[in-house]
């Protein structure tokens, strides 16, 4: 079972691009003190109600990309385009499928499982599916290689098991660089400008033309990077001393909590140009939930609508990833 308090999960996981669960909202969105209003995402192929789904990604038409698990509790990745949704899979999967980021042509990139429960990165192309593989990649038991995020010119990046750790890598039309800030690094996010965003040991990470900036948020234990916008914000997670886990959004080093109202804990993983942040998060009646924070006066090609009512639980960001790995090693 995946322990909440324990530091070194949650990064394993998230550093190895763990999906999140689903979620259960009530009657829907809610307007958090934080100037944003959420949005649930609940694939309706999700068992539980949706409680199954969770949002990774999101480019500035508001497409979002996440995953669900089905009554088998095989996941699956989807596509959301204005609350239409599209399944992504390939038959090269052992059942397990996860859409991680997607760019402002609606290229897709995400990884999944093969029968060996080895990790093989792909790339959607208007509905055709590639893999993608870091040529010094060491495929093994939930090890291999991990797409996380795309940008406007197709540079892509994300993680690798080079036999030893993981390392972050960088995609540039099929020219991979590897991207490392100590032991155990992902890169998870890169903008248009090609500043990349990622985790070392125990923090997030910017990474602009390889000069490394450590992300500090006060009174975090352990933190994440997850996700970069074109103005530069820059959105993760961060654990407090009691393990407790929430959201961040740093403007220019200015750092603002995201979290759920009333979740148990909140995990963001993506932002656009708008400043719509997409994660997931956990509560009563709620395990595993994805969400759309859509900030106050937010002016965008294609405004999500709050839904009326109150959150009564609380929004957690846990992996697909996360819950079967954590449950097979127990």
């Amino acid at each position: 079972m995946f322990m909440m308090n324990s530091k070194v999960a949650l990064k394993t996981v998230l550093m190895m691009g763990a999906t999140a669960v689903g979620m259960m909202l009530a009657s829907g969105g809610a307007r958090a003190s934080s100037g944003y209003t959420y949005t649930p995402i609940s694939d309706p192929l999700g068992t539980r109600g949706g409680g199954d789904s969770s949002a990774w990604g999101i480019n500035n038409a508001g497409q979002v990309v996440g995953s669900y698990e089905d009554v088998t509790t095989n996941a699956y990745g989807f596509l959301d385009t204005n609350g239409t949704f599209t399944s992504i899979t390939t038959v090269l999967s052992a059942g397990n499928t996860q859409a991680m980021g997607i760019n402002s042509a609606g290229t897709i990139v995400g990884y999944y499982w093969d029968n060996t429960y080895a990790f093989h990165g792909f790339v959607d192309t208007n509905g055709t599916l590639t893999t993608l593989n870091d040529p010094l990649a060491v495929n093994g038991y939930q090890q291999g290689t991990i797409a996380k995020g795309i940008n406007s010119a197709g540079q892509i990046v994300g993680s690798y098991w080079n036999g030893t750790t993981n390392e972050g890598f960088l995609d540039t039309n099929g020219t991979f660089k590897t991207i490392s800030d100590g032991a155990m690094t992902a890169a998870s996010g890169i903008n248009d400008s090609g500043q990349i965003v990622g985790s070392g040991p125990g923090e997030g990470f910017l990474d602009t033309n390889g000069t490394f900036t450590t992300i500090n948020v006060p009174g975090a234990a352990s933190g994440l990077a997850t996700g970069i916008n074109n103005l530069g914000q820059i959105v993760g997670i961060w654990n407090n001393a009691s393990g407790v886990q929430q959201g961040y959004l740093d403007t220019n080093g200015t750092i603002t909590t995201i979290d759920v109202p009333g979740s148990k804990w909140t995990a963001v993983s993506g932002i656009n140009d708008y400043g719509q942040i997409v994660g997931f998060y956990t509560g009563a009646g709620c395990y595993g939930c994805g969400f759309v924070a859509t900030p106050d006066g937010f002016v965008g090609p294609t405004p999500l609508p709050p839904i009326g009512g109150t959150l009564p639980g609380g929004l957690v960001l846990l992996g697909w990833l996360g819950r079967r790995a954590l449950r097979r090693n127990a």
